[in-house]
């Protein structure tokens, strides 16, 4: 397999212009990152965060990567080959031996068992402790997590998206473990994968003036981009140029035909970029604006509009998941796509041609004239709590997300990422390619307990890895960051996810023509009503108070 990355405009070779893809997986929400990390959470629950002490941040350095990244800017690095004879950094087993329950959600289908499965079994043998590991598909994952709140059932070690907790601080003061006294300031040390973890990060994990998670880590991964199946189009003498929507609608249109089409999905992500949409808020503590309010939204939707009744995207485009729609660019049905970057290295999962090369391209301004900025992903992934029932034991499971979140290029992260050679993966070179065993039995999601930071790698071909991580240095500097990223807002969390849904199925309706573009104000309007500006009103006194700080 063969990726490249190209992110300026280019010209028309012989036919087609444009190119993009479809939505972006979602991330933490509204809750990510901020630069400072003990103030500005906002919300009556939250108490003092001034008070808490960020873990230290000490830069694992036991293997150097071919091209360094920058954890400010939240740029990863990159490995063109994985270092020959890792070596163990740790001693012996973590933890206390006794079992462990863990619940985490997946993307991919779910393993077989852990009778019938050798990664599960070494991976106890590795972790000295029977693991049970509830692993629930991500568009299920709100629903369970909070039933199994509800029933009290969550076990030892809990992975989730803290944008899906409603009243999240008063739900971790509850029900998980304080980790403060164990990962503040040089505490941290005692578990040195967790203190390689960017400092970035572990805003996401503060709340009433504790640490009660650990983070997973991400960057520039997050954020959403516009793949295109070069190799396909290079085979058929076209060429991608984004130039202006115009542009891209042809493209779209002569990319469309027989039993192909442009698109997997109305990319309705890569239009608001077009029409530089803010990534969710703009402004500042003196007067946020919500995305939902821009001037053009309208613009936006009724370029997705006009997709869906030109037939462009895929027909069945609004009833398949994530990883169909990534079949169809694998197989050529669809060659574009629009999703995150963390996306890329996964088709190395799926059946390809010899020769598929995937091309990253910026977004266009609407009108033309240049290029319009990337909306920067969120800096963390998902965070993952230790159960108050556990607490006495913290401690111990620390040891085990410390070990989970081996750095790249250790003995253990190899393990990790790649199961054991000879079963689960094959060496080339050095670089170990996952076999078809692998392929199944590697997916316990150990990737959302714990992680060290992103690096970017490819197996089978140095050229991804280098790609990838050139798309990274150009996407992400002058990418837009959401301005909330960071804070909470307890109305967000009680009722953001309520009242999105609702603008959200108002899309849906527009883009499939049931409904009218002019619908959209008026929603807008509903959704201040009914939570949206109260939540503006908590980013702002958030933003006020981390200033302060």
């Amino acid at each position: 397999m063969n990726l490249s990355t190209t992110t300026s405009g280019v010209s028309r070779r012989n036919l087609v212009k444009g190119g993009l893809g479809l939505g972006a997986a979602a991330g933490l929400g509204t809750l990510g990152l901020s630069s400072c990390s003990n103030e500005g959470r906002g919300g009556a629950e939250l108490g003092n965060n001034a008070s808490v002490t960020r873990p230290d941040y000490i830069p694992f350095e036991g293997v150097a990567l071919d091209l360094e990244g920058d954890d400010e800017k939240g740029i990863s690095g990159a490995m063109l080959n994985y270092p020959e004879n890792p070596q163990p950094v740790l001693d012996g087993t973590p933890g206390d031996g006794q079992d462990i329950g863990f619940f985490v959600p997946t993307n991919t289908p779910a393993p077989p068992g852990p009778g019938s499965n050798a990664f599960w079994q070494e991976l106890d043998e590795r972790l000295g402790s029977t693991t049970s590991i509830s692993v629930v598909p991500t568009g299920d994952f709100a629903d369970r997590f909070n039933t199994t709140i509800a029933g009290d059932r969550l076990p030892d070690i809990f992975s989730f998206f803290p944008g899906d907790v409603p009243s999240l601080p008063a739900m971790l003061a509850e029900r998980a473990a304080d980790l403060t006294d164990l990962l503040a300031g040089s505490a941290v040390a005692d578990y040195p994968f967790l203190a390689n973890v960017p400092p970035k990060a572990w805003d996401a994990c503060i709340y009433g003036g504790k640490i009660y998670s650990i983070p997973v880590p991400r960057g520039v991964v997050q954020t959403s981009v516009l793949f295109a199946r070069q190799d396909l189009l290079e085979s058929e003498g076209l060429e991608v140029d984004v130039s202006s929507l115009e542009g891209f609608l042809d493209s779209c249109r002569e990319l469309t035909g027989g039993n192909r089409w442009a698109l997997p999905h109305v990319p309705l992500g890569f239009l608001r970029q077009m029409f530089e949409i803010p990534n969710g808020w703009s402004g500042d503590a003196d007067g946020l604006t919500s995305a939902n309010e821009h001037e053009r939204q309208e613009d936006a939707l009724e370029a997705g509009r006009r997709i869906v009744q030109e037939g462009l995207a895929h027909p069945d485009s609004f009833t398949v998941d994530q990883p169909k729609r990534k079949t169809w660019v694998a197989n050529g049905t669809t060659p574009l796509i629009f999703d995150t970057m963390s996306a890329w290295p996964d088709f190395a999962n799926f059946a390809l041609p010899d020769g598929f090369l995937l091309d990253v391209l910026q977004p266009p301004l609407a009108e033309g004239g240049g290029v319009a900025p990337v909306h920067m992903g969120p800096s963390t992934h998902n965070i993952t709590s230790i159960s108050k029932k556990s607490e006495d034991r913290a401690a111990a499971l620390l040891e085990v997300l410390n070990y989970i979140a081996a750095p790249f290029g250790t003995a253990e992260q190899l393990f990790m990422a790649y199961g054991a050679q000879g079963v689960h993966h094959e060496l080339d070179g050095t670089n170990p390619v996952v076999t078809e065993k692998g392929r199944s039995e590697l997916q316990l999601s150990v990737k959302y307990m714990a992680q060290g930071p992103w690096v970017h790698f490819s197996a089978k071909d140095p050229t991804v890895s280098q790609a990838q991580y050139d798309a990274s240095m150009e996407l992400g500097p002058g990418a837009t960051h959401n301005p909330v990223e960071g804070l909470f807002s307890e109305t967000q969390s009680r009722k953001g996810r309520q009242i999105g849904t609702t603008l959200g199925d108002l899309e849906t309706d527009i883009l499939q023509g049931r409904k009218p573009v002019s619908d959209w104000p008026k929603a807008v309007e509903t959704w201040k009503k009914g939570g949206g500006d109260d939540i503006r009103d908590e980013y702002q006194q958030a933003l006020a108070e981390r200033a302060d700080g």
